[in-house]
């Protein structure tokens, strides 16, 4: 990789891919990183990754009633990679992220308005990476890689019932490792 390319612009093209193919790509897990901007100088790059989720639903249910559910969802992750070129096409990167994620549903019907529900998680760590760019031309390079992530989540979930009733609240904490086997492809674009 050259080290006169100052920004790339990635994206997540495996979905694209197994849907192209057929392939049955959605029982592999999933990356949760769509987008990346890669900040490079000398064989240093400051990555910053993410994705996002924003959904509202109206259902109608069997008795006529309306459930409304809106749900979003953000996870981004900031880190330091360091280049190792390995050959003219071929270069191997390491490093370290932070990463973070939130996630927030609500869920209300029509006919109880008193009958309410919500669940919010967030969560923060950290974990090393290691991956392989493959040189396409001057300007498109393809890369793949697996990481550990140890994060911290905490959540809670609130059901409202009303009508004089205490809510329910369920509070949760989780630690978790999370590694990955390089399952996604990313195609990266420099300016």
């Amino acid at each position: 990789m050259e080290s006169d390319k100052k920004v790339l612009v990635g994206i997540n093209i495996t979905n694209t891919l197994a849907g192209f193919f057929n392939s049955g790509g959605e029982t592999l897990p999933k990356d949760p990183y769509l987008f990346s901007l890669k900040l490079l100088k000398d064989n240093k790059i400051w990555r910053l990754g993410g994705n996002f989720k924003i959904e509202t639903n109206k259902e109608e249910l069997p008795n006529f009633d309306f459930r409304n559910t809106q749900e979003s969802a953000l996870q981004l992750k900031l880190g330091r990679e360091w280049l190792q070129p390995v050959s003219e096409r071929f270069t191997i990167y390491y490093g370290v992220d932070l990463v973070g994620n939130y996630y927030k549903e609500k869920s209300s019907f029509d006919s109880f308005s008193s009958l309410k529900s919500s669940l919010f998680r967030t969560g923060g760590g950290a974990g090393p990476f290691l991956g392989i760019y493959f040189t396409v031309t001057n300007r498109i390079w393809l890369s793949t890689e697996s990481y550990a992530y140890a994060i911290f989540t905490y959540g809670e979930s609130i059901t409202e019932i009303g009508q004089g009733l205490p809510d329910q609240i369920t509070k949760q904490s989780k630690f978790s490792v999370l590694p990955a086997i390089p399952n996604s492809l990313y195609v990266h674009f420099s300016f």
